[in-house]
C-alpha cells in the first residue's frame, strides 16, 4: 500500500472513531471515566495501532525488548496458561485479528513476521500501558468492581497477547538461528 493511501485509511478510521463517540454520546449519555468506555477506547487504539502500523512501525521500549529467559523456560507462562492461549489464537477465528503475524512464505519471510510480531507486541503494552493511569484512578477511589473489570480486560486483550507474541518472537528467532547454523559450512582444519 502505498504511503498516501495509507495516510487516508489512518484518517479515516480516527475520523469514523471521533464521530462514532460523538454521535454515541448524543444517543447514550455515558462518562468519559466509566470503565466501558477505557475498554472500547483501549481496543480502538489497537484498531488504530493497525491501521498506522504500515506507516509507523510501533517499537517495544528497547529495555523490554529483549526476551528474558524467565519467559522462555516455561514456569512461568506455563503456569499463567500462555501456551494454551496460543493454541486459541492459531486454531480458532480469532487468527483472523492479525495475519500478518504468520509467516507466508515459509522461512523467507521471517524477518517480515519477527518485525509485525514486535510490531503487534508493542501495540497491545502500549494499550496497556494507556490503561495504567486510569486503574490507578479507580484503585484510588475504590472502585473494587471497576477495576476488577478492567484488570480482566488488560489480562485477555493484552497481557495474554504481549507474553503470547513474545514466546512467538522466540520461537522465530530461534528458527533463524537454527537457519543460519545449517547455512554456514564447517570449516574444516588445514
Amino acid at each position: 500500500m502505498d504511503r498516501r493511501l495509507g495516510w487516508i485509511r489512518l484518517t479515516a478510521v480516527a475520523a469514523a472513531y471521533a464521530i462514532a463517540f460523538l454521535a454515541i454520546r448524543r444517543v447514550i449519555a455515558f462518562e468519559v471515566a466509566s470503565p466501558w468506555f477505557v475498554v472500547v477506547a483501549m481496543i480502538c487504539f489497537l484498531g488504530l495501532a493497525f491501521v498506522a502500523q504500515p506507516l509507523v512501525m510501533i517499537r517495544m521500549p528497547r529495555p523490554l525488548r529483549t526476551i528474558r529467559a524467565w519467559e522462555i523456560d516455561g514456569g512461568v507462562y506455563r503456569a499463567l496458561g500462555v501456551p494454551a492461549y496460543g493454541w486459541l489464537l492459531r486454531r480458532t477465528p480469532l487468527r483472523l485479528f492479525n495475519r500478518d503475524v504468520y509467516l507466508r512464505d515459509g522461512l523467507r519471510d521471517t524477518q517480515r513476521a519477527g518485525a509485525e510480531l514486535e510490531a503487534a507486541e508493542a501495540s497491545h503494552f502500549w494499550a496497556a500501558a494507556l490503561v495504567v493511569p486510569y486503574m490507578v484512578h479507580v484503585a484510588l477511589a475504590e472502585r473494587w468492581i471497576a477495576l476488577l473489570g478492567v484488570s480482566l480486560a488488560q489480562a485477555l486483550i493484552n497481557a495474554y497477547p504481549v507474553m503470547h507474541l513474545r514466546l512467538s518472537r522466540h520461537r522465530l528467532d530461534r528458527l533463524l538461528s537454527r537457519r543460519s547454523r545449517q547455512r554456514v559450512p564447517a570449516t574444516s582444519p588445514r
